[in-house]
């Protein structure tokens, strides 16, 4: 199953996980062990974006069945989150992983 992540860097990454969650909550089943790491489910309990924050870095693992979707939720993801971040640019270099 491809796999792609990326880091970005935020002056407050616990905030945008935070937003980004609240705002797909009636979409879908998130799984949020702590306010530092949520798991959504795109698909299903294996295919989603796993979401996870070290300080003012927030670390996304975007695992789905093909590259299509891939690039799809890569561009969902980005633009929730700029949207999100208010005043300042986040900057995306997504990687396979």
């Amino acid at each position: 199953m491809p796999r792609t992540t990326t880091t970005t860097r935020s002056n407050d990454a616990p905030r945008l996980l935070r937003t980004l969650c609240n705002h797909w909550r009636h979409k879908f089943e998130i799984r949020r062990d702590d306010e530092a790491h949520a798991f959504v489910p795109f698909v299903d309990a294996a295919q989603g974006a796993d979401f996870s924050v070290d300080g003012d870095a927030l670390r996304i693992v975007l695992t789905l069945d093909d590259a299509d979707s891939i690039e799809r939720y890569r561009q969902v993801i980005e633009n929730h989150l700029q949207r999100f971040a208010r005043d300042e640019t986040l900057a995306f270099d997504w990687q396979p992983a």
